[in-house]
């Protein structure tokens, strides 16, 4: 679970910088085509709002026939992670019989994956792969282990790239550290 982060930030510590997220994303693109095959359809499901950025950026290099589509979930209350909550159910969404890639930014306890991971399963994919831009360097509460991964990070609170803080950081072209004024006073 993410430390506690009051509304007033100390400082960003840039974790991953704009060209190091540029050089991941492509790399990823180019597991996932090789795996998957240039001419097979996917159908990639981003969980939303914090991957529209890295989606955005991923799915321009992969050369495949694509169906893009969002599932909404909450996990976060403030910045306390509670309970998941599945605020899409995937409706009308066909996937029997798909291969379908599930995208999330940033792998922090695992519960969100898995949650969402399991409601894909009950879809009857032909195939399902998951794939995360940042893997926190941390114990999961959840057995989730990504098919795809970009990069390993601190486990700290993080924003930029599509992760916020109360809505805000999003914009961000890299990802940071969200420092707080109490980090300032912890011991070294």
């Amino acid at each position: 679970m993410q430390r506690p982060c009051p509304a007033r930030p100390r400082a960003l510590q840039p974790v991953a910088s704009e060209e190091e997220l540029r050089t991941t994303v492509r790399r990823l693109a180019d597991e996932i085509a090789a795996d998957h095959g240039r001419h097979q359809p996917l159908v990639v499901l981003g969980i939303m709002k914090g991957v529209v950025i890295f989606l955005a950026d991923l799915v321009r290099h992969l050369p495949m026939p694509l169906q893009i589509e969002f599932v909404s979930a909450r996990s976060y209350n403030g910045t306390r992670q509670e309970t998941v909550e599945v605020l899409d159910d995937l409706g009308g969404l066909d996937l029997e019989g798909k291969a379908v890639l599930l995208v999330d930014c940033v792998l922090d306890t695992g519960r969100t994956l898995a949650s969402i991971h399991r409601e894909v399963v009950r879809r009857s994919p032909a195939d399902l792969k998951t794939c995360v831009l940042l893997s926190k360097q941390r114990p999961r509460r959840a057995p989730v282990r990504p098919d795809y991964v970009g990069l390993g990070v601190p486990d700290v609170f993080l924003v930029g790239y599509g992760l916020d803080h109360d809505n805000r950081w999003r914009h961000l072209p890299y990802v940071a550290e969200l420092r707080m004024p109490e980090d300032a006073q912890e011991p070294e």
